[in-house]
């Protein structure tokens, strides 16, 4: 029978986005990408991250700075226009649990 993976919704939760400064990283491809864009807003959001990378800005209340639109706490106000570790990360998997556990979201 092949593995299913557990329900995990994520407007409700965005434990993911709750993170260390500087460890949610960017890529040389998503900066090339948002600048090809126009996306000077996003640019603008970005600091030294650890490992040498670049990495989103953290708000004041520990969580990167698109965490939150005006519709939903928890949506990315760049959705379309993410950096690739979010489109690469996968609601349900080992360490969207674990965020999730850290967070006390059931």
């Amino acid at each position: 029978m092949p593995r299913t993976l557990p329900l995990f919704e994520c407007l409700p939760c965005g434990a993911c986005c709750y993170q260390r400064t500087g460890t949610i990283l960017v890529s040389e491809a998503d900066i090339d990408r948002w600048r090809d864009a126009g996306r000077h807003d996003i640019l603008e959001q970005i600091e030294p991250g650890h490992f040498g990378f670049q990495a989103f800005k953290m708000s004041a209340a520990g969580c990167c700075v698109f965490h939150g639109t005006p519709e939903h706490a928890h949506a990315c106000a760049i959705y379309e226009d993410r950096a690739d570790v979010c489109r690469d990360f996968v609601a349900g998997l080992g360490q969207c649990q674990e965020f999730r556990r850290d967070r006390g979201v059931k």
